[in-house]
């Protein structure tokens, strides 16, 4: 079942990159379709070097943000038509949401069955341990893409061109510690993927 659900994606990828675009282009203002680009060509590059399928991992990137403009009440609404039950921290604040909503429209809309490609958009935003490598080019992406500009960019730049794990590492930690000093606990499924990275460092 996987392999066959694996050759269809394969065999539609240029149609669905076309279609996952158009999406993304209708649904976004231009500053976010702007991220969203730099992402898809971030992740698509990271996938190249790494040995990962490319165009699989841009889809993903192209739709991981299809759904970052909902408001609040649409995310909510649109959570309860999915079943997508809500965690504490995405009743707090329902932006959380976007990742899991825009893989149930990536998949309602567009026909995406690859489990690869869903599961990296419904996590992008958190992580999660035992991460698969598309979702972590594509987790990883989303923080160093050309648009992002903050201390420690160019280093985790580099750092993603040798390695996406230690990339990850090290953004999962500076996460931890910004939301410490912020006074903000850390989201449950980033700090387990954090002990995860961590724990296979080790071994």
């Amino acid at each position: 079942m996987g392999s066959h659900t694996e050759n269809h994606t394969e065999k539609a990828l240029p149609a669905l990159l076309q279609r996952a675009d158009g999406l993304a282009r209708a649904r976004l203002s231009d500053r976010r379709y702007t991220h969203t680009l730099g992402v898809a060509d971030t992740a698509e590059r990271l996938a190249k070097l790494h040995g990962l399928p490319p165009q699989k991992t841009r889809l993903a990137a192209l739709l991981h943000d299809v759904s970052r403009e909902s408001g609040p009440d649409e995310l909510l609404q649109s959570a309860g038509r999915y079943g997508i039950k809500p965690d504490e921290f995405a009743r707090e604040s329902p932006i959380m949401l976007h990742g899991p909503v825009a893989a149930e429209e990536a998949r309602r809309e567009l026909g995406i069955q690859d489990p690869e490609v869903l599961g990296a958009i419904r996590i992008h935003t958190t992580g999660a341990p035992e991460i698969g490598s598309v979702a972590l080019a594509v987790y990883v992406a989303d923080k160093i893409e050309p648009g992002r500009d903050y201390p420690s960019v160019e280093k985790l730049r580099e750092l993603a061109a040798r390695d996406l794990y230690e990339a990850a590492t090290s953004i999962l930690r500076a996460t931890e510690s910004h939301n410490e000093d912020q006074g903000r606990p850390t989201h449950p499924d980033s700090r387990r993927m954090l002990a995860w990275l961590e724990a296979r460092e080790a071994g």
